[in-house]
Parts: structure tokens; C-alpha cells; sequence
């Protein structure tokens, strides 16, 4: 039964939302303070309004009147929305899916790169978005044995053009330099990395069969006045 309704953070859904309060249980310092405060540590299990999904939050402070209590999430609050073809599930690997889908490998792969994200592993998610990039062009093209080798047959192909090749070498640059020099991207660097590698994996991957159903559902033009077929 809830305890009642709280705002809360949802990975799933992307932002704040509603949740029920399942449960909660407050320690507080049975030594008060010089200044009167009292730490205290509130947990509550969360579950969301709207997908459903259950959280942990702990929020620690220093009496009732502190104004900027610390708050922590498990798993960690992700502000990213995670695409619907990267869920929890591989509904596709159940069979419980129709139509286009990310392989099982890569699905698998980028699942770890989410979870590096949310736990701030971001070196570690540089690295597997690499690592999911070159597995999309292996998939598709086969292994022509460099980084390189497998853009320019990816490319060849049209998975690519030349803006996304640009894209593309970055990202591998940024896994290099995660690699090789201890780089470490910050949150809005990850965000970047992730929204190429999101759309590359999509093009390759989703997009063309429900871009050619819709093609063939479209009408074509009738021919203009006075032109002879």
C-alpha cells in the first residue's frame, strides 16, 4: 500500500515524475549537534506513476530546517532516456517483436554502455560505445581488419555519408584517447557520443524496412497537364 505520492526522478521515463511511496525508514544521530541539527538518513522504495519502475532514494541532511538536503538515487539518476530498442528486455531475442531489430550482441553491448553512464563510468562508456560501433560495422560488412577499414566499407555501403564519417571519427578518436591517453569525457561529451552512436545503430539497424513500407504505401504523383508519358 502507498504511503502516499512524491516527485522523483525515472530513468525510464527520462524526467521527474509522480511515484508512490512503498516504503521508507528514517535513521536520525542519536547525538545532536552543537547547533541543534540532527543528521538523519531517509531511504524510500519508489515506484513510478507511470512506467512502474521501482527506486531506491536516500536523502541525508542535517535536521528539518536544511535547506539543501543530499540525494541519492539507486540505480543512479540518468537525465538520458534510454531508446525503446535498449530496454531492460530484448524483446526481440524473446521473439516477442515484430519488425526490425537491433542484433543481440550489440543490444547487449549497449545495455553496458547505459549502465557505465548511469553509474558515472564514463571512460568505461566511451569505450563500449566504441566497441558497439565497430561491432555494427563488423555485423554488417564484415572484419576488414582496422577502425578505419571498416568505416570506409560501412561508408561504401551508404550507412554513411560524409557529415556521419565525421561523426563517426570522433567517436573513434574519443575512444582512443579514452584508451590510450586517460581521457575522461564529461556528462555532456557522453551525451554526444551517445546520440551518434544511437542514430548511427538505428539507421543501420531500424530504419530501413519501415522507410520502405511507407515508400511503397505512398501514392505516386499523377502525371502533369500536357506532358506525354
Amino acid at each position: 500500500m502507498s504511503q502516499g505520492i512524491t516527485q522523483a526522478h525515472c530513468n525510464r521515463c527520462g524526467h521527474s515524475t509522480n511515484h508512490d511511496i512503498l516504503a521508507s525508514d528514517k535513521w536520525e544521530s542519536p547525538n545532536e549537534r552543537e547547533d541543534g541539527c540532527v543528521p538523519y538518513d531517509l531511504h524510500e522504495m519508489l515506484k513510478c506513476r507511470g512506467c512502474e519502475t521501482v527506486t531506491l532514494r536516500v536523502t541525508s541532511g542535517e535536521g528539518t530546517t536544511d535547506e539543501c538536503p543530499n540525494v541519492v538515487y539507486y540505480p543512479p539518476a540518468m537525465a538520458r532516456r534510454v531508446p525503446d530498442w535498449a530496454g531492460e528486455i530484448n524483446l526481440a531475442a524473446l521473439g516477442l517483436l515484430d519488425g526490425p531489430t537491433v542484433p543481440l550482441g550489440i543490444w547487449s553491448l549497449m545495455r553496458e554502455v547505459y549502465v557505465a553512464v548511469q553509474n558515472g563510468s564514463r571512460r568505461l562508456a566511451a569505450m563500449g560505445i566504441r566497441a558497439a560501433l565497430e561491432s555494427v560495422m563488423i555485423d554488417k560488412m564484415g572484419d576488414k581488419g582496422t577502425f578505419s577499414d571498416n568505416m570506409d566499407a560501412f561508408q561504401a555501403a551508404d550507412y554513411l555519408n560524409g557529415r556521419q564519417r565525421g561523426h563517426l571519427d570522433a567517436v573513434l578518436e574519443a575512444g582512443h584517447a579514452t584508451i590510450h591517453r586517460g581521457w575522461q569525457p564529461t556528462d555532456s561529451q557522453i551525451v554526444i557520443l551517445l546520440d551518434i552512436t544511437e542514430a548511427i545503430i538505428e539507421g543501420a539497424y531500424l530504419h530501413d524496412q519501415p522507410a520502405d513500407i511507407l515508400s511503397r504505401s505512398i501514392p505516386p504523383r499523377p502525371p502533369r497537364p500536357g506532358r506525354k508519358s
